[in-house]
């Protein structure tokens, strides 16, 4: 489990820094409201993808004595509807032009309903390549594609089209390197077959208002903001949830995405599985959570360093949602215990409250306050659904004041210091104009605070010295890691030796 969470996290550096790379070249290339168009158009089909969100390839991974029928399965729904969604998508791109005002609209979706229906034919065998835990095979499946796409498509279209074209062309190449990748790197060749449908969806049942209830409130802000605020809001939106997401969400994904099948394995073993739980979202907070408040105290220049001076109005969107990524990352840690063991039906519920939340708190503060009130609705939700896990959590697995402490208390602390520290330097320097000013001042106040965290971090652990605690773990990683940098050092010095040796003495 910890082998495969690594590659995801692996996968997640090499997606961020080329996310990064990409997002600071597009930005200061395109304009806000393509960002905006391809974000309006994405949140139309995503909100028309929860008709599929039957979640049958978490059912795939949770089942333990899954067969090759199964798998067939799978990807028979996936083809018939990846079909079904481009026939709905491209009828529906003429008349949502006209509801939003903008004909480009439509010969947007036009292109991403194709987009859909070449989607429906990835192979299925890449899901064995989590239940199986082989995370290398992934690793790889997922970078090739991202890589191929930015790096062949995306960049240098935006250099030369200098529009919305440059990212719309990156998705549909994406999609098609999956495909045609998926097949390539694992042996299944799947067939039609609905066989085992109905096994697969008894668990799944409650999973598709879990993933229904996750998609829509996930997509319903754009909907919202595009039809109340206008492309160019939207786009500003859409950038600082994913610079939010880069530090938060993002961080926790590939580990949640590893630790799922091991959770699955582990539920026989409530003990184990308790105890694995808290020791990776100790770590995940002890990581994330200093991350998302140094985003929050950092926007300012991270926005005008990463995307340019006509990303201004981002700044305050992105202080809100970096401390609301943090939130959701207890949220998702939390989700996949509770799927693991089996309690899809709670999950969806408590996710369908979040949406009760959050949905009308849109509805109502957008036409008030914009994006912002965007944003603020989106934290919202998530403090008050936030209990709920906490209750939820106690029934999955033995969760209580003690494992709240071990997971929260050392990082509140260490990140309050920090953002008290950082604060007072800000007071007397403020935010200079120069981009290389900028870039230093962000760079010196990201270390300064990282610094005194790690510092504050250490002291309260040492006066305790847990041995299970995430510090003891990382701290144990750390060593191991040295041990083996310093041996394979010792090894690489010692063969240009016993090479030198042997030509000086042609009798040894």
């Amino acid at each position: 489990m910890a082998t495969g969470a690594a590659w995801m996290m692996l996968f997640k550096v090499v997606d961020r820094c080329t996310g990064i790379l990409s997002t600071a070249v597009l930005a200061r290339l395109l304009a806000p409201e393509d960002f905006g168009l391809i974000a309006l158009a994405t949140s139309i089909i995503a909100v028309l993808e929860v008709m599929g969100a039957v979640g049958l390839d978490t059912a795939l991974v949770q089942r333990v004595d899954a067969t090759e029928e199964h798998f067939n399965t799978v990807w028979t729904f996936n083809l018939i509807f990846g079909i079904f969604l481009a026939a709905i998508v491209v009828s529906l791109a003429w008349p949502m032009a006209k509801i939003y005002g903008d004909p480009r609209l439509a010969t947007v979706m036009l292109l991403l309903g194709v987009r859909q229906g070449i989607q429906g034919f990835e192979n299925v065998g890449v899901i064995a390549f989590r239940k199986e835990l082989k995370f290398d095979q992934e690793f790889k499946y997922l970078v090739i594609k991202r890589l191929a796409a930015t790096f062949l498509v995306t960049l240098p279209l935006a250099f030369i089209i200098g529009n919305y074209w440059a990212l719309l062309a990156g998705i549909l190449t994406g999609t098609c390197i999956a495909v045609a990748l998926s097949y390539v790197l694992h042996p299944f060749r799947p067939r039609l077959s609905l066989a085992r449908l109905g096994q697969l969806m008894s668990f799944s049942k409650w999973l598709y208002l879990t993933d229904f209830v996750g998609l829509f409130q996930g997509r319903i802000a754009n909907l919202i903001v595009g039809g109340w605020v206008g492309s160019a809001a939207l786009g500003e939106l859409s950038m600082a949830r994913e610079i939010a997401s880069m530090v938060t969400r993002e961080v926790a994904a590939p580990v949640n995405r590893a630790m799922f099948p091991g959770y699955a394995h582990l539920k026989s073993n409530p003990s184990l599985l308790q105890s694995s739980y808290v020791r990776v979202t100790s770590v995940l907070n002890l990581l994330i959570m200093p991350a998302g408040v140094g985003v929050c105290l950092l926007a300012d220049p991270i926005i005008f360093t990463l995307l340019g001076n006509k990303w201004g109005a981002a700044v305050p969107l992105l202080q809100v949602l970096a401390i609301n990524g943090v939130l959701t990352v207890f949220l998702s840690t939390a989700h996949h215990v509770n799927l693991a063991v089996g309690m899809s039906r709670s999950t969806s519920l408590v996710l369908a409250v979040h949406g009760c939340v959050t949905i009308p708190l849109l509805l109502w503060l957008v036409p008030i306050y914009s994006t912002f009130g965007a944003a603020a609705s989106m934290l919202i939700g998530s403090i008050i659904t936030t209990p709920l896990n906490f209750l939820l959590l106690r029934k999955a697995i033995e969760f209580g004041r003690r494992e709240i402490l071990a997971i929260f208390l050392r990082p509140t602390i260490g990140s309050l210091v920090m953002a008290a520290a950082v604060f007072a330097i800000q007071s007397r320097w403020h935010t200079p104009a120069a981009f290389l000013a900028q870039f230093s001042y962000l760079v010196i106040l990201s270390i300064a605070g990282g610094a005194l965290y790690a510092g504050v971090i250490f002291f309260l652990w040492y006066k305790q010295k847990d041995s299970e605690s995430a510090e003891a773990w990382i701290l144990e990683k750390v060593r191991n890691m040295l041990r083996t940098a310093r041996s394979q050092f010792s090894r690489l010095l010692a063969k240009p030796l016993s090479r030198s040796g042997t030509e000086s003495d042609p009798g040894a």
